[in-house]
């Protein structure tokens, strides 16, 4: 069984840092960046427009439902963009949510995690996790999406999904890691980090349902961790889904709430 690690106390100060890091790391991954004001952006990239993380409205500070639901149709809805969205890097006011549920907004909580890099979690002994060109898991990628992320998502759509993955390089040094199945060599989880000054972001780690409880998950952070220090980090941050199971886990890995943080959606009909 796997140990875990207590990872060194975190400054008070690191929310709004890390924080404004975020802010600074997602922006960069849009095509093209608008400022409707000094804590706000704009992200578009026309290549990708099924991607909500690359074609949506950024916020540091809460600028009002009003606001945002105004910039959604200039901004997003100027550019053809069926979709709406919006990613707030702080809490929103009751009212704000409130707005945008009523226009027909699916609002969800999430925080912030962060821990230190100077201890990692234990790996589990005879896991071997490779690091790996960023192209080499699409296709793992792809069977994630369809068969646990997103069940419903069309072939285009994933397409876009995993083919946006390349605009992260814009906001840092991209490593992607993968473990295979030991005995038949299939790719069966992955994660990325994305190393961007003093701290890095860990992505999206993930391991097939049929692979699950083989400590792939403890050997991949346990990595991705090592990676971060190893590029001169100080600190590993996500974010994660309030009432997903995913935060219960990297709290059990040392991961600390340092702030909140908001997602905003309105799909299009039948979007697929």
């Amino acid at each position: 069984m796997s140990e875990r690690t207590t990872s060194t106390p975190l400054p008070d100060d690191l929310g709004p840092r890390i924080a404004d890091w975020y802010a600074d790391l997602t922006w960069r991954r849009g095509s093209t960046l608008l400022r409707p004001d000094d804590r706000s952006w704009v992200l578009l990239s026309p290549e990708w427009p099924r991607s909500y993380a690359n074609n949506g409205i950024l916020v540091r500070a809460d600028p009002g439902g009003e606001a945002l639901l105004a910039w959604g149709e200039e901004f997003l809805g100027g550019a053809g963009l069926p979709h709406r969205h919006v990613f707030a890097l702080c809490d929103l006011a009751p009212s704000t949510r409130a707005a945008l549920t009523s226009a027909g907004y699916t609002v969800e909580p999430e925080v912030i995690q962060v821990r230190h890099v100077e201890s990692g979690p234990a790996t589990s002994p005879g896991v071997d996790v490779e690091i790996v060109a960023l192209d080499a898991v699409d296709d793992l990628h792809a069977t994630l999406w369809h068969e646990e992320w997103m069940p419903e998502a069309s072939d285009e759509t994933v397409r876009q999904l995993i083919a946006r993955r390349a605009s992260y390089s814009r906001s840092g040094e991209m490593v992607t890691l993968l473990v295979r199945d030991p005995e038949t060599g299939e790719p069966v989880a992955t994660t990325d980090v994305c190393v961007a000054g003093w701290a890095a972001e860990i992505d999206g780690v993930a391991t097939r349902t049929t692979h699950r409880g083989r400590g792939y998950g403890d050997a991949m952070l346990a990595r991705a961790i090592a990676v971060a220090r190893e590029h001169g980090c100080e600190y590993v941050a996500l974010t994660a889904l309030v009432e997903d199971w995913p935060r219960d886990w990297y709290a059990r890995h040392g991961f600390a709430t340092v702030g909140p943080a908001w997602t905003a959606s309105r799909h299009p009909a039948g979007e697929q």
